[in-house]
């Protein structure tokens, strides 16, 4: 048993590790090496335990307003208003109907009087992609409740989208979050509805491709083009995307941030967030803040509101991890050139498989339980041993655990004597870890064979069986005959609702009579009804008397 411990634990930490690392060898790998960035100027540290996922942020002149990533959480579903120290400064506003579903992003319309909030978050390991997704809209000082519009992608295919621009014409653009590749951007057809109404379809606007970058951060390649949040300036001459590494600023001309996007060359801020899924600018427009989802971080880590200064710089300088131009395919890594999908494919088969071997593990523990032990003296033939009308070997004279005399075999042996093993049923053939009469599992009539063996045929137990099938014979604790007057030689007393002897702490019928120490005879008989051995082969009760064992 101990061996097989030993090779299952084995086979369990694989599983466990197969099921556990998927995420942290392929999304988590080591940071790049690149140059270190700035560290960002620590505004203020968000304590609210009920801000412990934010996504969203916008800067107010006295403050800041905040949303929660998707929570289980009814007081996280909330806009949140703090004051410049970032401490509650109001009650949360509520939403409206049943809430949102997955908010991701706060946007300010262009006028700076309307807050919007991106429902739209639909993490493409869900099991269960949405069909639908939303936007909020309410006033930026909280004075209503937000108001429900819904959206739709084209063709009804699903996107995980967290980031979110306001337009001159008051119209979201709503930007997709993808591992790889090329972002798009999509936009509502037509008008927006309010309340719980059909979806307004939306179509897709363009695409954007941000450059290479070397920031370090802890999801690697994929933080670096993974788009977690978007803002735009006061004046609006100027939209920002962030990733979980940079922030890449784009100019933008006659209002068309679509054009910007799709056709402009950022400048790229590097952000030290520890998980940063929101940015906004001051309202001066001169900094960048940004907040980390701490959901993804340890429990002591704190959540701050960090400011930065706008690079000058294009990305030419970050690309690739010297500064040089981009490592050609050959020389790439492999998971570089998976997409999101494929990506997250490979996790669940990891998973998969590290499941599998936790199964495995767990029958070798079910099979090594059920297999006998193996003879710590050596014997090829765990019958020699284990069984006989001795003790615990055929060449020992019964004795106790504590190695006096007339203990654990022969009659009452803990693993199997002649006549009540522990494990024991009736004197049948030969077999691991079984009595004759008096077994605590035992069953069947006895039959020629070794005393010891395991039970031959039917589901009556002979002398003792404490769970066998069909009537107790003599000596069950359930069933059988009552105490002898004596307790039987090799055996433990059998007073008291002990296996061995012929009496059960339950039993009925008579005591067995005295008789001389030895197995019984194995001649075939019948069982009897909580009677006695004749000591010629016969069981049954004396003449005259037909008294049954009590079940239970």
């Amino acid at each position: 048993m101990r061996r097989a411990v030993s090779s299952v634990t084995v086979t369990v930490a694989l599983g466990v590790l197969g099921a556990t690392v998927a995420v942290p060898g392929v999304a988590l790998a080591a940071p790049a090496a690149g140059a270190a960035p700035e560290p960002g100027k620590k505004r203020c540290t968000v304590t609210d335990e009920r801000l412990r996922e934010l996504s969203g942020l916008v800067a107010t002149k006295s403050g800041y307003i905040v949303v929660n990533d998707s929570s289980q959480i009814e007081a996280r579903k909330r806009v949140f208003f703090l004051d410049s120290k970032c401490k509650p400064a109001k009650e949360p506003v509520r939403y409206s109907g049943n809430g949102p579903f997955d908010t991701e992003d706060l946007a300010l319309s262009p006028d700076g009087e309307t807050l919007w909030i991106a429902d739209t978050g639909d993490n493409i390991t869900s099991t269960q992609r949405r069909e639908r997704v939303a936007v909020w809209s309410m006033p930026v000082d909280g004075s209503e409740r937000p108001v429900l519009h819904r959206l739709s992608y084209p063709e009804g295919k699903p996107h995980d989208a967290e980031a979110l621009l306001i337009g001159d014409d008051n119209k979201p653009l709503i930007i997709t979050k993808v591992a790889s590749g090329k972002a798009e951007i999509f936009t509502p057809s037509g008008k927006l509805k309010s309340g719980d109404t059909d979806p307004v379809p939306m179509t897709k606007v363009g695409e954007v491709s941000l450059p290479k970058t070397n920031t370090p951060n802890l999801l690697n390649t994929i933080g670096r083009v993974a788009i977690t949040g978007a803002a735009r300036s006061p004046d609006g001459s100027r939209v920002v995307l962030r990733t979980y590494a940079d922030a890449f600023e784009y100019d933008v001309a006659g209002g068309d941030i679509v054009g910007a996007l799709t056709k402009g060359k950022p400048k790229v801020t590097q952000l030290t967030d520890p998980f940063g899924e929101a940015i906004s600018y001051t309202t001066d427009g001169k900094s960048f803040v940004t907040v980390s989802d701490g959901g993804e971080l340890a429990e002591d880590d704190p959540i701050e509101i960090l400011a930065y200064t706008p690079s000058t710089k294009g990305a030419e300088a970050l690309a690739g991890d010297d500064g040089g131009p981009p490592k050609p395919t050959a020389q790439k890594s492999w998971i570089e050139g998976l997409s999101l999908n494929e990506i997250t494919y490979l996790i669940a088969a990891v998973g998969v498989i590290g499941a599998l071997m936790v199964g495995a593990g767990v029958v070798g523990i079910l099979r090594a339980r059920r297999r006998p032990a193996a003879d710590p003296k050596g014997g090829a033939d765990p019958a020699e041993w284990d069984g006989g009308a001795g003790g615990r070997y055929p060449d020992q004279p019964p004795r106790r655990r504590d190695g006096s005399p007339d203990g654990d075999g022969g009659r009452g042996g803990v693993y199997g004597g002649a006549a009540g093993g522990g494990y024991g049923g009736a004197a049948a053939g030969p077999g691991p870890a079984r009595g004759a009469s008096g077994g605590v599992y035992g069953g069947g009539r006895p039959a020629g064979g070794p005393q010891g063996g395991r039970p031959a045929g039917g589901g009556r137990p002979e002398s003792g069986g404490v769970y066998g099938g069909g009537r107790p014979a003599g000596g069950g604790v359930y069933g059988g005959g009552q105490p002898a007057a004596r307790p039987p030689a090799g055996g433990r007393p059998a007073r008291g609702g002990q296996p061995g002897g012929g009496g059960g702490a339950y039993g009925g019928g008579r005591p067995e009579p005295p008789r001389a120490a030895g197995p019984r005879d194995p001649r075939p008989g019948r069982p009897g009804d909580g009677g006695w051995d004749d000591g010629r082969g016969g069981y049954g009760p004396p003449p005259g008397r037909g008294h049954r064992g009590d079940r239970h």
